[in-house]
């Protein structure tokens, strides 16, 4: 027997749906929108708003993810560019020991 249930996700807000009522190692996998056959423009319009907020949401994270690789991007940068004037002196340094040795 299928039961009726009310989404509270946030691409499905207050969109209800029926499923098997037997717990999960015994239902027969049933499940569908209530409003299958003909959604309601409202529907349609809260399903977009929410799509849109996910959406949103997805990406001011990544945006704040790519600053956060910028940064680190750049910190790394400076790291190289130190460790390459280090070498350059140590190489400059046992070149002039060589030719004080010499």
């Amino acid at each position: 027997m299928a039961r009726c249930f009310t989404s509270r996700t946030p691409l499905n807000p207050e969109r209800r749906f029926y499923r098997c009522s037997k717990p999960k190692i015994e239902n027969c996998e049933f499940w569908r929108w209530e409003d299958s056959s003909s959604r309601n423009s409202s529907i349609d319009v809260n399903l977009l708003k929410s799509k849109l907020k996910v959406a949103t949401l997805k990406m001011e994270n990544l945006r704040e993810s790519l600053n956060a690789i910028k940064i680190e991007r750049d910190n790394l940068k400076k790291k190289l560019e130190n460790l390459e004037s280090l070498n350059y002196f140590e190489m400059f340094f046992q070149h002039e020991k060589d030719v004080y040795l010499m």
